[in-house]
């Protein structure tokens, strides 16, 4: 996502009653894809960081990073953010890499103290004791891939507590490979507070009744602001409708009422996909309303001999183009590594998050960055929930492959600008109530591929 579409400068009607809403005012805001839900979540926290404590809850990892990015931005602690899973198990995470010292060569490490480093400065924590102060900032460790149980067993995972102290005269050369090393894949993070005075929840409609009930309203101690969209929701067993969540927490409801992602040439086929179809047109203020054919290219649907031509034709496509900002939205996990080894394979960088294995040993690849535009982000469809890029391929769209069509809609309104979606074999049903002329067929079938 480019950095300036974080900034909101003019604000229309429908985002001004968000912003003017006191911060200590709960509300839930609905809004379709690219209303600028995501954007003035992050204004919210901005708007509650003068009053008190806050944090951002989201639902995925990769939403985590990105929404990180654009409170960078604007100045906001990006620590402030967690996933719903993090909110019940861990708590804020704490940027840097821990490493441990030995005091001979001999030695074992010393599991007594660990050194947090990060963009150049050195932090120390001492485990805690009864000699720990109240006040001191206190961080844990959880890994976040597996590693060596002689790590779980030195450090704990989210069980052992270290405290800060001065580094005072200590120092660490991170180079002494005989006395300092690396604690792999480690996640440190530290306790959110007892109470949070204001809580921001993207994505609400991902998260279940229960959920607000008991796991986020005890802890909130001022006010809550939900944002979501029913076409979004992706999750059959989790999760919930705003009018059911607007029902259980009786909050006043504003509504966004404009799109300003999708130029009008992709919003014409993407409103079709949800059932019943919704409206993103009318609404439609991308580029003042003048963002139809031919100002923005019509969405492309090509058939390709395999799955192996619809890769190499992309990957040419980005180089023949000079593409940035590129986003490769796929169904599965599985083929996140695919198209993410082929990519290498063909000298091509990009950004990513997955997991090598689902059992012990396996390794957890993830370089998502979301400030490098020139790196393509390869991302499930549910991990791009909340993001937005100028150039967006979708391929293995086959019947087989897709089997939720809130899904597939959220990863048709991620561009704003072009959109290509693929297949080879039977194409997805989800296409079969868009419009014929508002997207351009494309067979490429029977041509054979070779990389540029």
């Amino acid at each position: 996502m480019k950095l300036e579409n974080w900034f909101i400068s003019n604000l229309d009607d429908s985002q001004r009653k968000v912003i003017v809403e006191s911060i200590d005012k709960n509300i839930i805001v609905k809004g379709a894809a690219g209303s600028g839900k995501t954007n003035l979540a992050i204004h919210r926290a901005n708007q509650a960081k003068a009053f008190g404590n806050y944090a951002i809850c989201i639902y995925t990892i990769a939403l985590k990073r990105m929404i990180a990015y654009g409170m960078d931005a604007l100045g906001l602690d990006k620590e402030r953010i967690v996933y719903e899973w993090e909110w019940n198990e861990r708590g804020y995470n704490v940027e840097g890499f821990v490493y441990w010292k030995r005091k001979s060569p001999n030695d074992a490490f010393n599991r007594d103290v660990i050194y947090l480093t990060n963009d150049g400065e050195t932090r120390k924590f001492l485990r805690v004791d009864s000699n720990a102060p109240e006040n001191a900032l206190r961080v844990s460790i959880d890994f976040d891939t597996w590693v060596d149980t002689v790590y779980y067993r030195a450090f704990g995972r989210r069980t052992s507590w270290f405290y800060e102290v001065p580094m005072k005269d200590d120092t660490l050369d991170v180079t002494d490979t005989k006395h300092v090393g690396l604690v792999p894949n480690t996640i440190v993070f530290r306790k959110m507070e007892d109470k949070i005075d204001y809580l921001i929840i993207d994505e609400a409609q991902d998260i279940d009744i229960s959920t607000y009930i008991n796991k986020f309203l005890p802890k909130v101690g001022k006010s809550m602001t939900l944002f979501g969209d029913n076409n979004q929701k992706i999750y059959a067993d989790k999760g919930a409708s705003m009018d059911e969540i607007c029902d259980a927490l009786k909050y006043d409801t504003l509504s966004l009422n404009y799109n300003y992602r999708l130029p009008k040439s992709i919003a014409r086929m993407a409103q079709n996909i949800p059932v019943p179809p919704t409206d993103l047109l009318s609404c439609n203020r991308k580029d003042g309303g003048n963002s139809d054919y031919p100002n923005y290219p019509k969405p492309t649907i090509t058939m390709y001999s395999d799955e192996m031509a619809e890769m190499i034709d992309i990957l040419n496509q980005i180089k023949r183009e000079d593409l940035d900002d590129v986003a490769i939205l796929v169904p599965t996990e599985e083929y996140v590594k695919a198209v993410y080894q082929f990519l290498k394979q063909n000298d091509m960088s990009s950004q990513v998050h997955y997991r090598t294995g689902r059992t012990a040993p396996y390794q957890t690849i993830n370089t998502l960055d979301f400030s490098n535009n020139e790196l393509p982000c390869i991302l499930t469809y549910h991990a791009a929930k909340g993001s937005e890029f100028s150039n967006v391929f979708i391929p293995f769209a086959t019947q087989k492959n897709l089997k939720d069509r809130n899904a597939f809609y959220v990863a048709c309104t991620r561009a704003s600008n072009s959109l290509h979606i693929s297949f080879s074999g039977q194409p997805t049903d989800f296409l079969s109530a868009i419009e014929k002329d508002s997207v351009v067929l494309i067979d490429k079938s029977k041509i054979v591929f070779n990389v540029a």
